[in-house]
């Protein structure tokens, strides 16, 4: 339904892809207050210093994986147009 409903429709696209953004940002916050307050010290510092260092490999990969995939697609497009 997701893709009918945004298929044609630019502004559509900009508010549910932002209205999902701002919904993970949120989510990510609560989940590292809460975390603060249930753990114990010791094993929130390995937790959350592994959480971190996890997501800035991602982060770091990120661009190498999906750099060529934007790239293919962009000149893809290029080509058909």
């Amino acid at each position: 339904m997701y893709v009918l409903l945004v298929a044609g429709n630019n502004t559509a696209t900009v508010v549910f892809s932002m209205l999902g953004k701002s919904l993970i940002c949120i989510a990510y916050s609560v989940v590292y207050v809460f975390g603060n307050e249930i753990f114990p010290t010791e094993v929130r510092n390995v937790g959350v210093g592994t959480a971190i260092m996890g997501s800035h490999v991602t982060s770091m990969t990120a661009a190498y994986v999906g750099g060529p995939m934007v790239c293919d697609l962009l000149l893809t497009y290029l080509r058909l147009s």
